[in-house]
């Protein structure tokens, strides 16, 4: 079953809407369906509505939130649609969602090399896209979280410790 995520973000100028739709284009293209504002929220929809049912659905395996500076002060100030989505955003993910459904995707980095992270992400892990010759890696690692296939998967459990474990067995009797 394919799995389906939701993206998150700051419309910003056209060239980072064009950056968005393209990432989202090449996801559906490697199997991802993926929910955007642009292809997915049509005329005359409730644009909150949309928003809560796109971070609640069982059915959105990932929520992918686009960290850029735009997008952290919008969430930080609640201020518009990105306010709007992190006041719902926020109760799930310190509460009943499991904590890997929402994605911090750093876009950018402040002078000082830091992600720019709204406060309620600040201690995420996050998948970092600010670098552009790192791009291939970033997506890498993302369709790897998002088709839960790690590049370094947990190797399996061993049937019994090793014998020199086993045989030093003392008897204090």
């Amino acid at each position: 079953m394919n799995k389906k995520v939701f993206i998150s973000y700051s419309w910003g100028n056209k060239e980072h809407q064009d950056w968005i739709v393209n990432l989202s284009k090449r996801l559906m293209a490697d199997t991802v369906d993926v929910i955007l504002d642009r292809w997915s929220l049509k005329d005359g929809h409730d644009i909150y509505s949309f928003m809560e049912e796109m971070v609640k659905s069982e059915d959105i395996f990932r929520v992918l939130i686009m960290c850029d500076e735009k997008y952290k002060i919008k969430a930080d100030d609640r201020e518009g649609g990105v306010g709007t989505e992190t006041q719902i955003i926020t109760p799930n993910l310190y509460s009943k969602e499991k904590q890997e459904k929402f994605i911090p995707i750093v876009l950018e980095r402040d002078e000082n090399g830091n992600p720019y992270l709204p406060v309620y992400l600040a201690s995420r892990k996050y998948i970092d896209f600010s670098q552009e010759e790192d791009f291939e890696d970033s997506y890498e690692d993302l369709l790897r979280n998002i088709l839960e296939v790690p590049s370094i998967p947990k190797p399996k459990l061993g049937a019994n410790p090793p014998a020199y474990i086993s045989e030093n067995v003392i008897d204090f009797s």
